[in-house]
């Protein structure tokens, strides 16, 4: 009688790997065996980019809580509905299954469960330009494999906000300043980044490229500087330690918005290199850009 090739055929501790079968195992049954070999690896993660591969399979990018921002490929997204479904949409926040191969650099994807769909986001343009934003933001700045907790849970946590109806210019700003937090890439905004000194008086300049404000005394002898008031500097140094629950009461006055918006901007655009395609789109259907 022919033998099915399953978990009760491989080798038990102390047994020789050798076997007599006569024919090699299934080959549908392979994938099941590479997992059972390979440690499986569980973890919450944000859908980030998909990409088509072949006739039926998908590569996908998601930043996920236990191992930062990965990559790997869904086999036979587009045919099983029972695995992955509509759940490797972009900014859908699931809990994956993956193992590595030690021949490619991308992971094996086995499973995709739903924690929660945002739905809104692809209800709403608005809401889905804003969430390719700082979905964009997170991929475009973010290496592989690196762990980095704070940055996961503050995605999750705007994404809700987004979700929820939230657009306020004010939640863009405060994601910007926390996100390059998470980075490592805080502006220094307490002290003058040039000559270290305490802020003090009234005019002040912001340098992306040296990354803080500049004091007036020293802005003389830089260029490139962008005009910032003592206000603005204030109300991003709340935004930055403002509890997330909190996040949706703060207000920036005009000044402050107008002005952190183009420090931010530019201080992003010079780690960037260039400008988003998400951020050019968000700016084109504000409602100030109609």
């Amino acid at each position: 009688m022919k033998r099915e090739f399953g978990q009760a055929d491989l080798p038990q501790e102390g047994m020789s790997c050798k076997g007599n079968y006569s024919t090699p195992p299934p080959s549908h049954r392979l994938p099941f065996l590479l997992r059972f070999l390979m440690p499986l690896y569980k973890t919450p993660a944000v859908i980030l980019h998909t990409l088509p591969y072949g006739e039926s399979d998908q590569i996908v990018t998601f930043y996920t809580l236990d191992f930062g921002k990965v990559k790997g490929i869904a086999k036979g997204a587009k045919r099983s509905r029972k695995r992955f479904g509509v759940r490797l949409e972009t900014a859908s926040y699931v809990k994956v299954t993956f193992f590595e191969k030690e021949t490619s650099s991308l992971v094996r994807l086995s499973n995709c469960d739903l924690i929660r769909p945002f739905e809104g986001l692809r209800e709403d343009i608005r809401k889905l330009a804003w969430a390719s934003y700082f979905i964009e933001l997170v991929n475009e700045m973010t290496a592989e494999k690196i762990q980095n907790k704070p940055l996961f849970k503050l995605l999750v946590a705007f994404l809700t906000f987004i979700n929820k109806g939230m657009l306020k210019e004010e939640i863009q700003r405060v994601f910007e300043i926390r996100f390059l937090s998470c980075l490592g890439y805080q502006p220094q905004l307490d002290h003058c980044t040039h000559c270290q000194k305490k802020l003090s008086g009234e005019r002040f300049f912001f340098s992306p490229r040296k990354g803080g404000v500049i004091c007036s005394a020293c802005a003389a002898s830089l260029s490139g500087l962008i005009p910032v008031s003592l206000g603005t500097i204030k109300t991003l140094l709340l935004a930055h330690t403002l509890p997330l629950e909190k996040v949706s009461r703060i207000s920036f006055s005009p000044q402050s918005l107008k002005e952190s918006q183009a420090i931010l901007s530019s201080f992003l655009q010079q780690y960037l290199g260039k400008e988003l395609k998400s951020k050019k789109f968000l700016e084109q259907i504000k409602p100030n850009a109609e």
